[in-house]
Formats: C-alpha cells, structure tokens, sequence
C-alpha cells in the first residue's frame, strides 16, 4: 500500500512548487465530508487539486479527467458547510506560497485575499495527511486562529490537540526521532540500540522520514535480515545500513513504482510502473485503489438486491408448480363428478360418501358427498372443482414462463455484475435495475458517458464482447450488421458476442469459430466447465420481442458447437 510519507510530500510540494506559487482558486467542491477539489489556474493552465483526507485513501494531487471519473465524483446539489466557508475565504484568491512542515505530513498554502472593508489579509489552508487523524484546517496566519475544519476535533477525542473555529492552530505533538542525516554513527548505533527491537521497527521507530518497509527493502538489498534483532546485528552490519539509509536519504531523484494492479510500491525496488512524477503515481494509485473499493462496494450492494428478488421469484416459482400440480387433482374431480352423474340412479340423497368403480382404471374410488345435496348437485360440485383448478393451473403454467424467463434475467444480471471492472459498467447495470433512481440522477445534469464495449481482433476480424445486457442492446441495435456473426453459451449467462468481418468478401473460417466459442465460454458461468455449448448463428436471424427484458433474444438457423 502505497503510504503518503514526509518524504512522499515533500517530493511532490518540491515538484510542484511553481504551479502553486502565484496560482488562483478559482472553484472550490466538496463531493463528500471527507473530499475538496480546488480548481486552480497559473501559467495559463488549470488544474483540479483534490484532497482526500478518507483513512484508508488520504491523499493529495491534482488529478486528471480519467482519474477523475475512476473516483465516481459527484457534486452535491447543496454544498456543505465547510465547503461554504472555503469559498468565501479562498475563491478568487492567490496562492502565495507552499509549505511542508520538516518531518510533517502536512502540506500548508498560504493565500492572500481581502475583507469585507477592502483589507488584505493572509490565511493558510492546511492539509493534515496522518491517516485516521487526517483533517483539513483553515486559519489565520497573523495570530493562528482557526477558522474552521472538515471536521473539529474535541476534547473527548484527542487530550493533546484540539482542532475548531476560535482555537489556536498548532501542529502534531513531535515525535520522539532523530534526523538521520545529522546523526554521527555512534549515536545512529545507540539510538537503534535503544530501541531494542527488530531492525525494521528500531530504525522506523527511531528516524524520521524512514517507514518500515523502505527499511525492509533497504535490508534486503544489502543481504541483512529486516527482522532481525537490533542485539544480533554485526558491526559491519550497522556500518552498511548507516551508508544505505543516508544515500537513500540524501538521493532526491528517487524513482517510484508500483506493480501493475497498483497494490504494492516502492521508491527502493523497480517494480512494472515507474514514475518520476510523483503527482501522476500518487492519481493514478489512488484513482484505482478507490475505483476498486467502490466497484467492489457497488457489487455486493447489487447482488444483495438482486438475490432478494431471486429469492422472491423462487418463492413465487414453488406457488406456481402448487398451482399446475393441481391440473391432476383437476382430472380426478372430473372423474368423480362423471361418476356421479352415471350412478345418480343409484345414489340416494343424505349419504356423506359413496364407492364408485371407475372402469378406465378398474378401481373404486371413494367420493365424499354433500348430505344437504342431490347426487347430481354433488356432480356440479365436482365439475366446479374441475373447471376452477384447471383454469388455476392453465394460468400458473404461463406465469411460470414468465417468472423462469425473469430468473434468467436475474442471473444474467448477476453473472453480468461479477464480471465488472469499472464504476461505468456497474452504472450501467444499476440503471438498467433501478431504472427510476437512475432517471432522477440523469436529471441531475450529469453527463452521461458513452456505452464503451471491450473488443479485441483475431485474425482480422473484430470482436465485440458485451458485458450486460444495455451493451448486448447496444451491440444488437447499433454495432451489428445483418451478416456479422452473433455467439452465446447455450442456456447459461454470458456475454453476447459479435463477429465483425473487415470487409464483405472475407469468411470465418471453421478455426476462428472454435476461438470464438471459446471466448464465449469463457466470457460465462460455465467458464470453469470441462464441456459447454455454444451456439452461432448470423445477425439477421436475431430477434428481440417486444415487451421483454433488456438483453433478452430469440434466434434461429443456430449452429451448436461443443467446446472444452
């Protein structure tokens, strides 16, 4: 996880130093409690500064529109009260200078702007990176007063430090540590010494600007075991951490990367992504860690809802096969009512039940009777009975039809959901189950992005992979033609596929059908299946029926294939 170090800020402060410098706010967001974008302009360019003071993502950098939308902003309506206050003390003014405080995560801007009587007059907004205790504060600088937070920090909750409006502004209680770079060896030896733990944990513990996992790295770059006792250090050793720390200290061309999947860093190592702009690794690290929180959050908030309503239509299904198991219990009131009809004759008025033998199964059935009725008003009974259950079951089998055809779609939904990755997609499927809230989001004056489709080309032609059913809409209505080629995963969820030939004349070869039916199975539920089914057919035979759920089709000249 990459951490927001002294070090980490004071690099980007450094880098940043002439943007900020003489820049003017010129709009001020609040998103959320725990989120401000400062837009600023300098040198004729303007850019977004956002601040995330969140425990897990606090933060700094300015950031750009593709990361902008990976953190889903939205901008209330209403802007909160901090939000307000900002804005009357900070829109339109000039940032004087940047300041980070030495061995402090804190980032301080200094602005000058006028009063209500025309007095100009200097404030700082400071922003505290310090994990849960990470705040957002705005004082004056003549006498230190705040002004107001994002959020006040009482008694209650912290003895040392009190942050509200009216209380002076002072920094963090200072940590126990030494600056490394101006400690002598036989002082570095003895405070590590002091500290009387492993080595990671007595150097991190000890000097500032040093978290533990540089100095794990550190130590495994020069063949020193980071978990080691302080006591079972060699002289040789303590030598060769004294020189490593310092260069790594003294170096302030540091290069930083993180894996691919943004979840490991480092500015010791190289991992797959370099930078040497900090501002973009800290964007681009955050940007995607929170995408992935939220997506993540979104999928367990859909597939909660959507497995309460499977739960419903199975609920409703098992009511349903109640109804059409009676269509047999229908056949035998009929049966009883013809008994009774036949052998009226022979049945006399006040009995409570009679045995009758039904000569087409060549057994005595028992019928229960009504004393108060005649033979044939009981026979009218039992007809009733017959037309009433058959007339149920009649109606439960094309109820079930449809309450099948909606568990489908449910799945669907669900296998649509697992395969996500972006807050779009997942927008995508919301909209599409609660079309309502969606509707009145759009009438926010959101801007609606564009449905973007994953495709990939083999050999030659190009594939286009719906991941829900608005993109497989999308891909039947606006991207297919009548001869391109569409393939499924035979009865199971999965993507739509679409085969696009580059040109009129080119055929698909029995090959790149067997490619294609793979990506098929393995864009479905039953990727993980030894033997599915896949089934194929052109555009043109394609159908969406009126009145049914989106993404919904029926189709016909099908080729089936079976693939492993």
């Amino acid at each position: 996880m990459l951490n927001i170090d002294s070090l980490l800020l004071e690099a980007f402060v450094n880098q940043n130093r002439d943007y900020f410098t003489g820049a003017r706010v010129q709009k001020i967001q609040q998103p959320t409690r725990r989120e401000i974008i400062l837009q600023l302009r300098n040198n004729n360019e303007s850019k977004k500064l956002y601040i995330n003071i969140n425990p897990s993502f606090h933060h700094v950098c300015f950031m750009d529109k593709q990361n902008e939308i990976r953190r889903n902003i939205e901008i209330p309506q209403q802007p909160p009260m901090f939000c307000m206050l900002l804005r009357k003390h900070m829109e339109g003014a000039k940032i004087l200078k940047i300041n980070k405080p030495e061995f402090e995560r804190i980032i301080e801007l200094t602005f000058e702007n006028y009063n209500e009587i025309g007095e100009r007059i200097e404030e700082c907004l400071a922003i505290e990176l310090m994990g849960k205790h990470s705040n957002i504060v705005l004082y004056n600088t003549d006498n230190n007063i705040i002004i107001g937070c994002a959020h006040n920090i009482g008694e209650e909750k912290s003895k040392e430090r009190e942050l509200a409006g009216g209380l002076p502004y002072i920094y963090p209680p200072k940590q126990n540590k030494k600056n490394l770079l101006k400690t002598k060896f036989e002082k570095f030896v003895s405070t590590l010494q002091k500290q009387a733990d492993t080595v990671k944990k007595s150097v991190a513990g000890g000097f500032f600007s040093l978290s533990q996992a540089v100095v794990e790295e550190l130590c495994e770059e020069n063949n020193i075991n980071p978990d080691k006792s302080i006591a079972d250090l060699s002289e040789q050793d303590f030598q060769i951490l004294f020189i490593k720390l310092h260069e790594f200290l003294e170096n302030e061309n540091r290069i930083y990367s993180t894996d691919k999947n943004y979840t490991v860093f480092s500015c010791v190592k190289k991992l797959d992504i370099e930078y040497s702009d900090i501002n973009k690794l800290i964007d681009d690290y955050f940007s995607y860690n929170i995408e992935k929180n939220i997506v993540e959050g979104l999928k367990i908030s859909l597939k909660t809802k959507i497995n309460k309503e499977l739960k419903k239509l199975k609920n409703t299904r098992q009511n349903q096969q109640k109804q059409i198991d009676k269509k047999d219990k229908a056949l035998l009131y009929m049966t009883k009512g013809n008994l009774l009809t036949a052998n009226a004759y022979a049945i006399k008025q006040g009995e409570k039940s009679v045995a009758l033998m039904d000569y087409e199964t060549n057994k005595m059935i028992e019928i229960a009777l009504d004393e108060n009725l005649t033979p044939i008003e009981n026979a009218k009974r039992y007809f009733d009975l017959y037309t009433k259950n058959k007339k149920a079951a009649g109606v439960a089998q094309e109820m079930i039809q449809k309450t099948i055809e909606e568990t489908k779609y449910y799945e669907q939904l669900l296998y649509d959901i697992e395969i996500c990755s972006s807050i779009t997609e997942l927008k995508e499927i919301y909209s599409e189950f609660e079309p309502e809230k969606s509707a009145q989001n759009k009438n926010k004056k959101t801007k609606e992005g564009t449905i973007n489709i994953e495709k990939e080309e083999i050999d030659g032609f190009v594939i286009y992979i719906g991941k829900n059913n608005k993109q497989n809409d999308y891909l039947y209505s606006k991207i297919s033609s009548p001869n391109d080629m569409w393939f499924h995963v035979l009865n199971t969820p999965g993507s739509h596929i679409i085969v696009k030939a580059p040109n009129s004349s080119a055929k698909i070869s029995d090959e790149l059908i067997l490619k294609i039916a793979k990506l098929a199975k393995k864009y479905s539920t039953a990727k993980n299946s030894s033997k599915v089914s896949v089934v194929y057919t052109l555009r043109k035979y394609i159908k969406r029926p009126n009145n049914t759920k989106s993404g919904f089709v029926v189709y016909k000249n099908e080729t089936e294939i079976v693939v492993d």
